[in-house]
C-alpha cells in the first residue's frame, strides 16, 4: 500500500543544508507541532489549516493523523514531468491527500519563501519508499 504525501520543495537545487531555520520558523508560525515520539516527524500546528486549507469532501475524515516531516536532502519520482527529482530543504506532508491545485497551498509555499528566501514548489508524490534523508534528534 502506497502511501501520498505532499512535498514542498525549492524550484531550484540549494546546495545550503536549511532545515534547523525551516523547523524553528514553522514552528514559531504554529504550523508544526510537538514531535512524534518515535518518529522524527511533527503534528501539526494550530495554524496549519489556514496555510493548507481543507477541500470540502465526503472523505475528510479518512485521514486523522498528519505527519510533517523536515529533510535535508530527498528524491522522488515526479509523474508529471516523468523524471526523477532530488532536491534539499524539503517540507513533506503525509497523511493529508486532499489537495486540488497547487493554489490550495500557495499560502505555505509564501511561508517558505520568506523564510528561506527560496522559491518553493509543491508536488503530490504516490509513493514515499522513495524519499531521502531526515536528521532525527537524539536526546
Amino acid at each position: 500500500m502506497s502511501r501520498t504525501a505532499l512535498v514542498f520543495y525549492p524550484k531550484i537545487f540549494v546546495g545550503f543544508n536549511k532545515t534547523q531555520l525551516i523547523e524553528r520558523q514553522l514552528i514559531n508560525a504554529s504550523f508544526i507541532g510537538s514531535r512524534f515520539r518515535a518518529s522524527p516527524a511533527f503534528t501539526s500546528g494550530t495554524a496549519y489549516r489556514q496555510l493548507i486549507p481543507r477541500v470540502d469532501s465526503l472523505y475528510k475524515y479518512q485521514h486523522s493523523i498528519i505527519r510533517i516531516h523536515i529533510q535535508s536532502i530527498g528524491q522522488w519520482f515526479s509523474v508529471a514531468r516523468s523524471t526523477m527529482i532530488e532536491r534539499g530543504n524539503l517540507v513533506i506532508v503525509e497523511g493529508d491527500s486532499f489537495v486540488t491545485g497547487h493554489t490550495q497551498c500557495s499560502g505555505l509555499c509564501q511561508l517558505l519563501y520568506r523564510i528561506t528566501g527560496d522559491e518553493y514548489g509543491v508536488e503530490v508524490v504516490e509513493d514515499l519508499a522513495c524519499l531521502g534523508i531526515s536528521e532525527p534528534e537524539y536526546c
